[in-house]
């Protein structure tokens, strides 16, 4: 990840190739996409934009509902971009 932006309940996760550099991925890769199918694999559905993963949850979500999207876009983007 380079860089998490929030306004509210809504996140942007930016995934990059290198942390230190924030180098961005070739964008054939379609990282962000790869993320989001992921995550959707796990019954939490989230939106690419680009290599920016999008997270807007409903303003009604419960703290069990926000654990569940938090442990799937972990595993997803370990296992899109390791």
């Amino acid at each position: 990840m380079g860089e998490i932006r929030q306004y509210g309940l809504a996140a942007g996760i930016e995934l990059v190739a290198d942390r230190a550099t924030r180098a961005p991925f070739p964008a054939a890769e379609r990282r962000g996409m790869r993320v989001c199918r992921a995550a959707g694999r796990q019954g939490v559905f989230l939106r690419p934009l680009g290599d920016v993963v999008v997270v807007m949850p409903p303003l009604t979500i419960t703290g069990a509902e926000l654990d569940r999207i938090a442990a799937a876009l972990g595993a997803a983007i370990t296992e899109a971009c390791a």
